[in-house]
């Protein structure tokens, strides 16, 4: 059995025909001319009830022919970040063989509908509407978006379900981190491991390897001069360095939850999964390296992407629907492919000291180090 939201049946709900408040008025004048022509016997106002009443019926049917030939879709929306404000598209279209005036209503989102007025659209054309929503909590949204019609005189409105178009993915809030808070921690946590050392070191965005010397311009630093090449050129000379590349990161977000869970239990959740998607955002936009993200217990979740906000986006994408768990297999070596071995590896979890890091290391045989949000992490910053 379908659900009820589900967008196949929500598409073919036959609508609904309902009196507006003008309408309502205007039946209840109606009744009243009638039952004073009735028991008056005064045949020219019986006569005017029916006429009010053939009005109310043509402005029914004509109401649903309107809705009727209009078709709504919502445009797809990369997936946005909870509390982002985004704008959103409905192209509504003219399918039918007449002139079309409907108003086209979107419940997505907080805040009150936004509703739009389409005043006689062309057979076949379409137009676009836009309005600026936000969503207040992850997940992926299945909004109805509505066609409504009281044309022409307004007396009774019809109303059916559009097509709703691709569903709206909510990704976690994201907090505030440091970078080089970031970078200090990794190498910090990493450096009691040597294998993990190699990798952290590549972090620091700090110059490396001296490529050469050049001529001094205002702004470089004097501890960069080199003294000797000055004093044979007579003039100020400055190393020029190559910064070490930064490596990738490979994150593995560990949503536990215990079997009783309590609502502190999902709070821990709900900031562990800000922690991650924070992490990757900071990650991609300060070294520019391609991000793996992976969800504990779903191997359909990992998606190693690059560094552009589209790319973590679509990376960070499975943590929308997360509803968490109690015990989760670690992953093989092979479900992350060559990316693991020059990678800054960190584990995410709703947990402090969680366990599952020690059994992924294990599994691939590669250091991992957690973190998690109790920690209290003084680079990092919760969302509010």
């Amino acid at each position: 059995m379908k659900r009820s939201n589900d967008p196949d049946v929500l598409g073919q709900e036959p609508g609904r025909l309902v009196l507006t408040n003008e309408g309502v008025i205007w039946l209840a004048v109606l009744l009243l001319l009638g039952g004073i022509g009735w028991f008056k016997n005064i045949t020219l106002v019986l006569l005017l009830a029916y006429f009010m009443f053939i009005l109310l019926l043509l402005n029914g049917f004509l109401a649903r022919l309107q809705a009727r030939r209009v078709s709504a879709t919502r445009e797809p929306s990369p997936p946005l970040y909870a509390g982002e404000d985004a704008t959103m598209r409905v192209v509504v279209a003219n399918t039918g063989s007449f002139l079309a005036t409907t108003t086209v209503v979107d419940r997505s989102g907080d805040g009150e509908p936004t509703s739009w007025l389409v005043h006689r659209l062309p057979v076949g054309e379409a137009v676009t509407c836009a309005a600026r929503r936000m969503f207040s909590k992850r997940g992926k949204h299945i909004t109805p978006i509505r066609v409504e019609s009281a044309f022409p005189f307004g007396l009774m409105r019809f109303a059916c379900v559009g097509h709703t178009g691709t569903d709206v993915v909510i990704l976690p809030k994201p907090g505030h981190a440091n970078p080089d808070g970031l970078r200090r921690w990794v190498m910090r946590q990493s450096g009691s491991d040597g294998r993990a050392r190699r990798v952290a070191r590549r972090v620091t965005t700090d110059q490396a390897d001296v490529r050469g010397v050049r001529p001094y311009r205002p702004g470089d630093a004097m501890r960069s001069v080199h003294w000797r090449s000055s004093a044979r050129r007579g003039e100020l000379m400055v190393r020029e360095y190559d910064t070490a590349p930064a490596p990738d990161l490979v994150l593995v977000v560990e949503p536990w939850l215990p079997v009783q869970a309590t609502p502190r239990d999902h709070e821990r959740l709900e900031a562990a999964l800000s922690l991650a998607v924070t992490l990757a955002r900071v990650w991609g936009r300060v070294h520019g390296t391609r991000v793996t993200v992976a969800v504990a217990g779903d191997p359909d979740s990992i998606r190693t992407v690059p560094s552009d906000d589209e790319g973590i986006r679509l990376a960070l994408s499975p943590l929308a629907a997360i509803v968490g768990g109690a015990v989760f297999e670690p992953f093989s070596p092979a479900a992350f492919g060559r990316s693991l071995a020059r990678a800054a590896r960190i584990v995410v979890s709703s947990r402090g000291l969680s366990p599952y890091a020690e059994a992924l290391a294990q599994s691939t045989g590669r250091p991992f180090v957690t973190l998690a949000p109790s920690d209290h992490l003084d680079w990092y910053q919760e969302p509010t």
